[in-house]
């Protein structure tokens, strides 16, 4: 496999494969014959072709991780909630209201966002969210019970018809059960809902990204079932 790493300040110039939650040895290991270059960035992977074709048989061996073939994620979740007339809401917590300002750096994202809670304390998790207080006392507001009731505030009070939320430790900080990096992301979309458990390294801000990231790469999945 010919395969070499991009290291110029500018992107490469080719068709471009975005990829998200995969690794770049699983990517060599499904490209194996395939001539590209590659950047690795907290946005995920991204992989570029000398042709269309090239790109055409690496989209279908990496479809699962695929998310864009040039824009960044939030536009490509942007135009897919357009294309379907859905409406989009989030509930933020160490994300700070990092997911909605992605999502409203699209132009024209007021035809498909409707609008976020930034519930960092956990008081206002059950005022604004209704997120019930012995959740929180019993499973941490950290937690996959927590971000579950974290979307169903969504659903309640904004009746959007997808939601994301997001509950984490950005750090410092954190515990021997509850490391710092801990993280659960919860979207729903189109009848279907997933909860995920991640534990993201790096500086306090990176893991805030990759919390975004990750809600939003899971939401633009759901969308495309």
């Amino acid at each position: 496999m010919e395969c070499k790493v991009c290291l110029e300040e500018r992107a490469p110039k080719g068709p471009v494969l975005r990829l998200f939650e995969v690794s770049l040895e699983e990517v060599k290991k499904r490209l194996e014959g395939f001539s590209f270059s590659y950047r690795v960035s907290l946005s995920g992977i991204d992989l570029f072709f000398c042709s269309r074709n090239e790109l055409k048989k690496a989209k279908e061996l990496l479809r699962p991780f695929v998310y864009s073939e040039g824009p960044p994620l939030e536009e490509a979740v942007g135009k897919r909630l357009k294309e379907l007339g859905l409406t989009l809401s989030c509930a933020e917590s160490c994300t700070g209201g990092l997911v909605s300002a992605r999502v409203v750096n699209v132009p024209g994202s007021s035809a498909y966002f409707k609008g976020g809670v930034v519930a960092y304390a956990n008081e206002l998790k059950v005022s604004l969210l209704g997120v019930p207080e012995e959740l929180i006392s019993r499973f941490g507001a950290v937690s996959r019970p927590v971000c579950h009731e974290m979307l169903e505030g969504l659903r309640r009070r904004f009746k959007t018809d997808c939601g994301i939320a997001v509950t984490g430790i950005a750090g410092p900080g954190g515990s021997e059960r509850k490391p710092e990096g801990l993280t659960y992301v919860g979207v729903y979309a189109k009848g279907k809902q997933v909860i995920l458990k991640r534990v993201f390294k790096g500086e306090r801000n990176e893991k805030r990204f990759l919390s975004s990231q990750t809600a939003l790469f899971y939401l633009l999945k759901l969308l495309e079932r």
